[in-house]
């Protein structure tokens, strides 16, 4: 059975706060901290829905 990883809030809303603020490119995050685009993108849309606001351990 495959494990799916699980990466801390701060880390998500980090990096798309850098996306969205121009710091960084969608590329320079991606090879910087080793994650898919996928990834970075479905985190967006989760930043957008409010996700991150509320629940730390999510």
């Amino acid at each position: 059975m495959k494990h799916c990883r699980s990466f801390a809030v701060e880390l998500k809303r980090q990096l798309v706060e850098e996306l969205l603020s121009g710091m960084s490119t969608p590329a320079q995050l991606i090879r910087r901290h080793e994650k898919s685009s996928g990834l970075l993108y479905h985190w967006k849309e989760q930043y957008a829905k409010g996700r991150f606001n509320n629940d730390p351990s999510k």
